[in-house]
């Protein structure tokens, strides 16, 4: 759903995705996802276009990963994102985050950071990119294919009303994850997924520039 005609929304807390939404890690994370892929003979022809547009069940099915080489790839994924560390400082913010951060701060808007990257990584680039002190809290997943555990311990944890909450992320797992926990999600369009991932899967809301998110907001 774009933001056309919407009804704005009372929103007092909105969690960010950080990797495809904050930072641009994508050129990094798709050369991985082909080592990895030549790594476990996982045929990677259209790899990448498919990880933008099916949910991650269906990708296992689609590639025939079996189960039970889930958690070594999962393994692997860790791994190249303490790799990232050190690649840190060639990866850019993306255009136009930094202002709206400065908006939603201004609006007196909680704002977190939920990611399955490292915290490690997070604050290294916040401060690099001087937003550091744009969040409240940085949250670091523990499931990477189940986000939505994560969102529901944020929630309580924070003592958060969901209709009071925006997840701002890239990806189709979050959409998913975001139905599971009744939050309201707005897809970005520069990120993973992008139009043809949200088509098939749609968030709440989608945005194609980081300003529009302001337009949601009484």
């Amino acid at each position: 759903m774009t933001i056309n005609k919407i009804k704005k929304q009372n929103i007092k807390t909105i969690i960010f995705d950080f990797d495809g939404t904050i930072a641009d890690t994508l050129p990094y994370t798709f050369e991985k996802i082909i080592e990895i892929s030549k790594k476990y003979k996982i045929k990677n022809n259209q790899i990448i276009e498919k990880i933008k547009t099916i949910s991650p069940k269906e990708l296992f099915k689609e590639f025939k990963i079996s189960w039970f080489k889930i958690p070594l790839i999962i393994w692997e994924i860790k791994k190249t994102q303490k790799q990232l560390y050190f690649d840190l400082d060639k990866i850019k913010i993306f255009p136009g985050i930094k202002e709206l951060l400065k908006n939603l701060k201004q609006r007196n808007i909680k704002i977190f950071i939920y990611s399955s990257n490292i915290k490690k990584n997070i604050d290294y680039f916040l401060k690099k990119e001087k937003i550091e002190e744009c969040f409240d809290k940085i949250y670091v997943g523990k499931n990477l294919l189940g986000k939505d555990k994560d969102l529901f311990y944020i929630l309580k944890k924070e003592n958060l009303k969901k209709e009071e909450v925006f997840y701002v992320a890239d990806e189709i797992r979050d959409v998913l994850a975001c139905k599971r926990a009744k939050i309201k999600m707005v897809g970005v369009l520069w990120g993973l997924a992008g139009k043809e991932g949200f088509k098939k899967f749609t968030p709440d809301f989608l945005i194609k520039k980081p300003q529009q998110l302001l337009k949601l907001l009484i």
